[in-house]
């Protein structure tokens, strides 16, 4: 009977070790790596925004074209995938620059893994181009369904991208903001307009203003990212907000700017004709502000800037599915 006991109650802690044992032979994998580059989760907050687009175009004509959705969707994500990429390969560049100081990342970050050899720069600057090219393939047979507008957007949004990172402009790495601003336009206004065109073959302000809280959200997840590498960034000359701040001012902005995007989902309610029902989106405040408490401005840790990464993540996908489903209950008929 006591061995009973004690095989059924050992049986949940064989089971986490196990979990554990096979997310650390992931994590081992030349797979398991690159998830880490893409960063999917971070891809998936930069198509928030266009989700929103969609939805408004949908809501406006009372239907939605399925085949639209998917190739608009698609292009975004995996053109964020590939900025990812991009991102990650550029950063350890610019670690090897002769005016860069020495400088390490967490164990099994995209960055530690190139430093240690376990991930070549130039697979990471090659699978970032294929990514780029099979966006590119996306956006032009959304262009063939809808119209070249789509095309415009998209090829602003990859200047943006590449431009960000990439010598010789990339100024992400140059300060005063331009990093955050560009990933803001590529990924709000612009993807914005794209899933609103691609429903509606229509340009208008309203997606914008619907879905610019959505993008400040999803901005903001690449803000606390920031945030987690701000003394990495310091050590190779990558001048982010909070290079340029200091942690804690860095920290005070992405709060303020929080609820702001919260202030803005309120205020987009009551100046166009939104429906009332997208109001459903403040729900989610609690949660995104709820982890500024838990981080002392004087001390923010890699650790603590990823968990904000994280929270920021939850609350702009919660969000979006929220302020959908406030569209779909009120569509018209």
């Amino acid at each position: 009977m006591t061995n009973q006991a004690t095989n059924t109650e050992s049986t949940p802690s064989v089971l986490r070790r196990l979990r554990r044992e096979s997310g650390r032979r992931l994590e081992n994998t030349l797979l398991g790596a690159m998830i880490r580059v893409l960063r999917p989760d971070v891809a998936l907050a930069l198509t928030l925004p266009a989700v929103i687009g969609t939805a408004v175009g949908a809501w406006t004509l009372g239907a939605v074209n399925w085949i639209t959705l998917a190739f608009a969707l698609l292009a975004i994500f995996v053109s964020a995938l590939g900025f990812q990429s991009l991102t990650a390969y550029q950063d350890y560049e610019q670690s090897r620059r002769p005016d860069a100081k020495p400088s390490t990342d967490l164990p099994g970050s995209p960055f530690a893994l190139q430093q240690q050899g376990e991930l070549q720069p130039s697979l990471l600057l090659n699978v970032g181009a294929l990514l780029f090219a099979a966006a590119t393939l996306c956006a032009f047979w959304l262009a063939l369904l809808t119209g070249w507008p789509v095309l415009f957007f998209g090829a602003v949004s990859f200047l943006i991208m590449v431009g960000a990172v990439l010598p010789p402009v990339h100024f992400a790495y140059r300060g005063y903001g331009l990093g955050e601003a560009g990933i803001f336009v590529a990924f709000g206004p612009l993807a914005l307009l794209t899933g609103y065109y691609a429903q509606t073959s229509q340009v208008s302000w309203l997606p914008v203003m619907a879905g610019m809280p959505i993008a400040l959200l999803a901005t903001l997840v690449v803000m606390s990212q920031n945030l987690a590498t701000a003394r990495r960034d310091w050590l190779i000359g990558k001048r982010t907000l909070p290079v340029m701040l200091g942690t804690a001012r860095a920290l005070d902005l992405n709060a303020a700017l929080t609820f702001t995007a919260y202030a803005g989902i309120l205020a987009v309610t009551i100046l166009t004709r939104m429906p009332l029902w997208y109001l459903a989106g403040l729900a989610t405040l609690p949660l995104a502000m709820g982890t500024y408490a838990d981080i002392p401005r004087a001390e923010v840790t890699p650790e603590r800037g990823y968990a904000l990464r994280t929270a920021m993540v939850k609350a702009a996908f919660w969000t979006t599915v929220l302020c959908v489903a406030a569209l779909f209950i009120s569509r018209p008929g």
